[in-house]
């Protein structure tokens, strides 16, 4: 059984069908590149995993838990980055993480032993009684990927992690989510970067207009399709290569 594990799932807004019967499974301890251009679904299926959005048709499961039927449950495994985050600029990392914690219900002082453990993980220490607003991008990505951890979850998924960062704020990101499948959890991430894909992911999926076209490894999908690299693979499995 896989970690998470999705079939036959659908989503439609209107007359618009963002996912046509998808099919994915990830592996327990793996890092997923969940790739695809923007508007081919992604972020809908990370949204359906966390209960954000509810699915049309299908089935979805988080370490064997029905993610339709049983969210609550569910959710209890997950630690969620969404695309976009809205943080209270005026709190510090150390405060709104205390009351993320606390909401996950964990006591004030474990909430706060796990704050200092895992902001030496992701290089924040230094920045947790400052003042959101005044951090960096990247460094409030990096508030924002410790409110996913907080609670220790076995599953992790990131939406558009690295968009919008600078090279080195991106590869500390991708480190992080590398280290953390090392220590056994799962990590799902979506992204259209692919370079970002091939220095840290175990699997890939590409997804175009809500179907997975193609799933492998890095290197397995580059010799399938005769590519140098991931960008070229799509281009060819989306049809415009």
């Amino acid at each position: 059984m896989g970690a998470i594990e999705i079939k036959g799932l659908k989503k439609t807004y209107k007359d618009v069908e963002a996912l046509r019967g998808l099919d994915l499974v990830v592996e327990k301890g793996e890092v997923y590149g969940f790739c695809g251009p923007n508007g081919a679904g992604k972020s809908t299926t990370l949204k359906i995993l966390v209960g954000l959005v509810h699915a049309t048709d299908g089935e979805a499961s988080i370490k064997g838990i029905d993610v339709i039927n049983d969210g609550v449950e569910a959710r209890k495994h997950i630690g969620y980055l969404p695309e976009s985050y809205g943080m209270p600029g005026w709190d510090t990392p150390r405060k709104f993480l205390t009351y993320m914690g606390i909401l996950s219900g964990m006591s004030k002082e474990d909430a706060a032993k796990a704050i200092e453990e895992i902001a030496a993980e992701i290089n924040l220490t230094e920045n947790l009684d400052r003042r959101i607003k005044t951090l960096s991008k990247g460094n409030k990505q990096r508030v924002g990927i410790a409110q996913a951890l907080i609670h220790d979850p076995a599953i992790l998924l990131f939406d558009e992690p690295t968009t919008g960062l600078d090279p080195i704020g991106r590869n500390e990101v991708l480190d992080a989510m590398k280290a953390f499948a090392d220590k056994g959890k799962t990590v799902l991430f979506s992204t259209h970067i692919l370079s970002d894909v091939e220095k840290i992911c175990d699997t890939v999926g590409i997804i175009h207009e809500g179907v997975l076209m193609e799933q492998g490894g890095p290197e397995e999908l580059r010799q399938k399709h005769g590519a140098k690299d991931l960008d070229e693979v799509f281009l060819k499995v989306a049809g415009h290569g």
